[in-house]
């Protein structure tokens, strides 16, 4: 996996101390790109077997004869992948109390075999809970293949903890 790279760079080193960053800390407009995930072609085909049975998500001989060609993950496949790198590079590092909300899924291309992903994350608002001790970010996610092509774009909403009151 890679470093994150934005403005957090100094928030990382807040999170060697084993410190997580706090709504607070968030910025608007902040934006974050992460991650090298390659879709291999046991892990695409075992997904699909459990979750998402398609032919031409199973079987590479039948895939050659659907319309897209070749065998290719599974959409709901792609969004966990996003979802592992984005909590390995950055929710791991943030004081996160749940997901809110999901929305605007769009699979814009297939993911292939071999393929590498990255993921481009914005924080397109925050927003002051109901709760005086959290806080909602709206985040949009861009997730790209190797060729730089977007394959999945989603808009989400999280909630995260705020800085402890005294």
């Amino acid at each position: 996996m890679s470093d994150v790279i934005s403005e957090s760079a100094l928030k990382s080193a807040k999170t060697e101390k084993n410190q997580k960053i706090y709504w607070d800390e968030l910025k608007e407009g902040e934006q974050f790109s992460y991650g090298h995930y390659q879709v291999s072609e046991h892990e695409n085909i075992d997904f699909a077997k459990r979750y998402d049975p398609m032919e031409f998500h199973v079987d590479p001989e039948k895939a050659k004869l659907s319309p897209i060609g070749a065998l290719c993950a599974s959409g709901i496949h792609t969004l966990g992948i996003m979802q592992r790198l984005t909590f390995d590079n950055i929710y791991t590092n943030w004081h996160i109390v749940a997901g809110r909300e999901l929305r605007k899924c769009q699979f814009r291309l297939p993911v292939f075999v071999d393929d590498c992903l990255t993921v481009n994350m914005t924080i397109a608002k925050l927003s002051v809970d109901t709760r005086s001790d959290r806080g909602n970010a709206e985040l949009t996610f861009d997730v790209k293949n190797a060729k730089g092509k977007t394959v999945l774009e989603v808009e989400g909403e999280i909630v995260l903890q705020r800085f402890p009151s005294i």
